[in-house]
């Protein structure tokens, strides 16, 4: 990467480092509170909407958000055919999922699903406005913009409307109403600050090569949504909403902060990948480093997370949720996988090797199809190891992928998940000891959550920065300098990483 485009994705990973922190503790907060004062029906609702929303957001939009990034040379007409689409596109969606609530409820066998998928489709219409200039905030790489438009507009939606709304007995509908309150929001804060022309286009010479690009986005990502989604799907069916809110807080114990530590990541790669796209040997060493590092933080965390599980569950959502505490045991090694996968998806993107990805996707749906299908007597838990056999599948099959995209042969590609496999398994123990002694003592479940939680980031921290696996140990020691911690100066801060880095060239 030239040295620009460097400072611009170092630049875009502490703002969005920051951001991530910032909003992880505050949906904790959220979460655990809206527990507490929801019944698991309510999540269970909005789960199924959701789906019902995002089956139909993926051709709402044609993937003309990646369009406007991964394209190299953006014309303004480019600008406003995107813009003109995903108005007419957003306002098109709306009036059928509109017309449509009342077969959706049949379909769950919930009456109250109607009403709720009629309200949460105005997100259509909010979202077809504002996304040209989400896009083009980061094309351009301005995530600090970015983190403070999802910070304020987070806060008043959710911690102020949506928890004083559940308070005061709205129920369901203050997960709603908060939902919609933050779309608008974003799209304001997003448009004052990238004040592109809403003058519609309809010349197709426009269109052509963002459809041509966004059209096969649309259908990857409407596949990986129905892989996602078929527990959902199903669980809501067949289980009713009940059993499926538990599910669901279970997913998102797990995959909330796993997706707050890889959305920064995510966000600064793809635009980055982007701009690098036809330098293979270069690609394909930032990702092989980007999977070293992202996987020596995931795998231990949700290892640490699965060990955890009871205390977790009991401590965020509360004694009602007790049930969800194997699922979620098994989803944590299953997410882990999913979130590490998800840069070579990115790299499939940049490259526009989108045929071989739409295969994949096939292939991985039919997979977790036969699954739960498989496993459906084993009830939720049974769901919850159908995704976990799934991941497995797809990191073999994108590990073909990359073999064939970027070269990289199959033991590259395996190391690279070692320092995470071994820092994991010893943080997974460290916490299973701790947590069994005091188990046995009987000791409080805030002390013994606590006691997990410090164990889980000391082992970690040593692991990583004490005695870190030679390939971690490179690949952060690039870290460190790229973000411009040299060690060269003389405070204590500065010692320690010059004397981190020296440890690591003796060993190199």
């Amino acid at each position: 990467m030239s040295n620009n485009l460097a400072s611009k994705a170092v630049n875009g990973l502490k703002w969005g480092s920051a951001s991530t922190i910032a909003n992880a503790v505050m949906q904790i907060g959220y979460t655990s509170a809206m527990a507490r004062l929801l019944a698991p029906e309510a999540f269970g609702l909005v789960a199924i909407s959701s789906v019902i929303l995002r089956f139909g957001s993926y051709f709402a939009n044609m993937g003309l958000t990646k369009a406007l990034i991964q394209k190299e040379e953006l014309e303004p007409q480019h600008i406003r055919a995107a813009f003109t689409a995903s108005f007419l596109l957003g306002l098109l969606f709306t009036a059928v999922t509109w017309l449509a609530a009342p077969l959706a409820a049949d379909f769950f066998k919930n009456p109250d699903v109607a009403p709720i998928v009629r309200v949460m489709a105005l997100s259509f219409l909010v979202n077809g406005m504002s996304v040209t200039s989400l896009s083009l905030l980061e094309r351009e790489m301005r995530f600090k913009i970015i983190s403070v438009i999802e910070i304020i507009s987070y806060v008043i939606s959710y911690l102020g409307a949506g928890i004083i709304l559940a308070y005061l007995g709205f129920g369901v509908w203050s997960l709603i109403y908060a939902t919609l309150l933050q779309a608008t929001l974003t799209a304001i804060g997003t448009y004052a600050t990238v004040r592109h022309s809403v003058a519609l286009e309809f010349g197709w010479a426009h269109y052509k090569p963002l459809f041509s690009y966004g059209s096969r986005m649309s259908l990857i990502s409407f596949l990986e949504f129905l892989s996602q989604e078929f527990g959902t799907i199903l669980i809501g069916r067949v289980l009713g909403s009940y059993k499926l809110g538990l599910y669901n807080r279970a997913y998102m114990l797990v995959n909330l902060p796993m997706y707050m530590l890889t959305r920064t990541f995510s966000k600064v790669v793809f635009p980055s990948f982007s701009k690098i796209q036809n330098d293979i040997q270069k690609l394909g060493r930032i990702y092989l480093s980007s999977i070293t590092l992202l996987a020596a933080i995931v795998i231990p965390a949700c290892l640490g997370i699965s060990v955890a599980a009871p205390e977790l569950v009991r401590i965020l959502l509360g004694e009602q949720w007790g049930e969800s505490v194997p699922v979620l045991q098994v989803l944590s090694l299953a997410i882990a996988l999913s979130f590490i996968t998800m840069f070579a998806g990115i790299v499939c993107d940049a490259k526009a090797v989108l045929n071989v990805k739409i295969v994949l996707n096939i292939v991985f749906v039919l997979v977790i199809g036969g699954l739960f299908f498989l496993l459906r007597s084993y009830g939720l838990v049974g769901f919850a190891f159908a995704v976990l056999i799934g991941e497995l599948v797809r990191v073999a099959l994108y590990q073909r992928v990359m073999h064939q995209v970027l070269q990289l042969s199959y033991l590259q590609q395996i190391s690279i998940y070692l320092p995470g496999v071994i820092n994991g398994v010893l943080v997974a123990l460290g916490i299973y000891l701790v947590s069994s002694l005091l188990r046995s003592a009987g000791a409080p479940v805030v002390v013994t959550f606590t006691a997990q939680l410090i164990t889980g980031a000391v082992l970690l921290l040593v692991l990583t920065l004490l005695f870190p696996h030679r390939l971690l140990r490179t690949e952060l020691q690039m870290m460190l300098t790229k973000m411009g911690f040299g060690g060269d100066g003389n405070s204590p801060y500065s010692r320690i990483i010059h004397k981190y880095k020296s440890q690591n060239l003796k060993e190199a």
